[in-house]
């Protein structure tokens, strides 16, 4: 591996964090379901009928891919169809070992048709901008970007993050242990909202590596699996009660931006409204039957859509990227054409912007109401 080679950033998403529109690279091979009564559909979209739900535990065979979603087939039950990439962790046989999904950290990034200054200019990337990372060649990486183009960028200016489910945890204290048992050696204790990624599960414990590079089991009901693919279609419901949310959401005005964090010392733009939402209205998510996905791209399929002239204090407001309509950036509405969000931009931290700046005129793209 090059010197280059980052460490692996944990995030809340899906990253996955990542999930949007990037190509599926999975292959023949196996894996486990890592969440509980998880979904097989009869076909690859969240809107497909469901075929049967599957325990958590249970060893698949990877036929397939399409976008965020996994082929796959249960050997001894006749079933089969397709599940959720956020809920089965992949074994090393099921997916290519150069493959990875990643984000760009600089503020502009050339793609190359080669690995070197001198090939010529193929297009550019933007801060945030998801991608996979399909091989190397020295300091630079060959990707697929969300346009499923392919080129070369230099290595320093991507953050690489590995292809496994993502989990936060969901109580303070929690320890990583050097085996499935209390009594084992505790490698690590990670505060509340701390991020791993899941690689494996056996008899109520989780195999997980931390952002640290740390690698041990964690008890399974100790930490909450980030599942994106879990959002309901939409949602019609009415105005709830959000008095306050300015002002909560304005105590955190300065806070550190960082990709994949979801506070409360930092924060990437979905992250903060996941953690506002969960920390500070869980109640009314919990009453209103709301399963908040932790990335913008899902956020923007829950509630009720509502247009630009009708925007209320407490809306969540969505942008794309600029170059397609892969929406990749939310923040919170909170009147007179204001909102409020984590911004990756030359503040780098949680800031209040204005619907009618340019940058953000030009990117608007949805709002949806939760409440």
């Amino acid at each position: 591996m090059s010197r280059y080679k980052k460490k692996c950033i944990l995030s809340l998403i899906t990253l996955s964090l990542i999930t949007s529109c990037l190509p599926a690279y999975a292959q023949a091979g196996s894996g486990t379901v890592v969440g509980d009564n998880s979904t097989v559909r009869s076909e690859a979209n969240l809107n497909a009928s469901v075929v049967q739900t599957i325990p958590i535990g249970t060893k698949v065979t990877i036929n397939g891919s399409d976008n965020d979603f996994l082929q796959v087939e249960v050997s001894g039950k006749n079933l089969s169809g397709w599940i959720h990439q956020d809920l089965v962790s992949l074994k090393d046989s099921a997916k290519k070992q150069d493959v990875y999904k990643g984000v760009v950290t600089a503020s502009t990034l050339n793609i190359r048709s080669g690995p070197s200054t001198d090939s010529n200019l193929q297009g550019q990337l933007r801060i945030g901008n998801e991608l996979q990372v399909i091989g190397e060649s020295g300091d630079w990486l060959q990707i697929v970007d969300e346009r499923s183009n392919k080129g070369w960028v230099h290595g320093d200016y991507i953050n690489k993050i590995p292809n496994l489910p993502s989990a936060y945890a969901n109580t303070e204290q929690i320890s990583i242990y050097t085996e499935r048992k209390d009594s084992s050696g505790i490698l690590k204790h990670l505060q509340k909202h701390d991020i791993v990624y899941i690689k494996d599960y056996k008899d109520g414990w989780y195999l997980v590596i931390t952002e640290s590079e740390v690698e041990g089991w964690i008890k399974r009901n100790s930490v909450t699996l980030i599942i994106n693919g879990n959002a309901p279609a939409s949602r019609g419901g009415s105005r709830g009660n959000i008095t306050g949310i300015v002002s909560t959401t304005e105590k955190y005005l300065g806070t550190p931006y960082r990709y994949a964090a979801t506070g409360p010392n930092q924060f990437d733009c979905s992250g903060f409204v996941y953690y506002i939402l969960h920390e500070y209205y869980g109640d009314m998510l919990r009453q209103n039957n709301i399963n908040l996905p932790r990335s913008s791209r899902y956020m923007a399929t829950v509630g009720t859509a509502v247009g630009r002239n009708q925007l209320e204090v407490g809306d969540l407001v969505f942008f794309n990227n600029g170059s397609s309509s892969s929406i990749n950036h939310v923040g919170i509405y909170i009147g007179g054409n204001n909102f409020i969000h984590a911004s990756s931009g030359s503040n780098m931290s949680v800031i209040v912007s204005s619907l009618n700046a340019d940058n953000y005129r030009r990117r608007y793209s949805t709002a949806r109401r939760l409440f």
